[in-house]
């Protein structure tokens, strides 16, 4: 039998576990706010607002009872497209816990929690092509990123 059958996810709301936001921060600074020069310390500030009822709102995952990723519901995520919204943002697996479903499982909580919102429509902004098609997003345009680079926006319905 597979050990990852046995293994227990669980997701919740960071604001309910605010001992975990320096750690969700850091993921965060490490993956994408370093190599854009902000500091930690601007990343932990603006991850201790992201904890409200609606949105913006963040979670974090628990992979047999150890912090293992995390995923937001953000009002903006790309400042080009101010027209879209909310978010999925920030969805993070530390690298020994991929692989595992837990990605699947933050995006159908973020999902929840814009359907509870009262939301029709998420996006997304991600590098990634081939990953989130697998989970019901539609790929809607590239747009810029960076001066030269591009980034892949994608869309997801909520249903009612």
């Amino acid at each position: 039998m597979s050990p990852y059958k046995e293994a227990k996810i669980s997701i919740k709301d960071l604001a309910q576990h605010k001992q975990y936001v320096p750690l969700v921060s850091k993921w965060a600074w490490q993956e994408w706010s370093r190599k854009e020069n902000t500091s930690l310390k601007e990343v932990i500030y603006r991850t201790r607002y992201c904890l409200t009822k609606t949105c913006p709102r963040t979670f974090i995952a628990f992979y047999n009872g150890c912090p293992a990723g995390t995923a937001a519901l953000w009002p903006t995520d790309y400042r080009m497209r101010f027209d879209l919204g909310p978010w999925l943002a920030n969805l993070y697996i530390a690298p020994r816990y991929r692989r595992r479903g837990l990605g699947q499982a933050l995006q159908a909580v973020v999902l929840k929690a814009a359907q509870e919102a009262g939301f029709k429509k998420i996006y997304l902004i991600t590098e990634l092509k081939g990953y989130y098609e697998k989970t019901g997003w539609r790929f809607i345009e590239t747009g810029p990123y960076k001066r030269t680079e591009t980034i892949r926006i994608y869309e997801h319905k909520i249903s009612h």
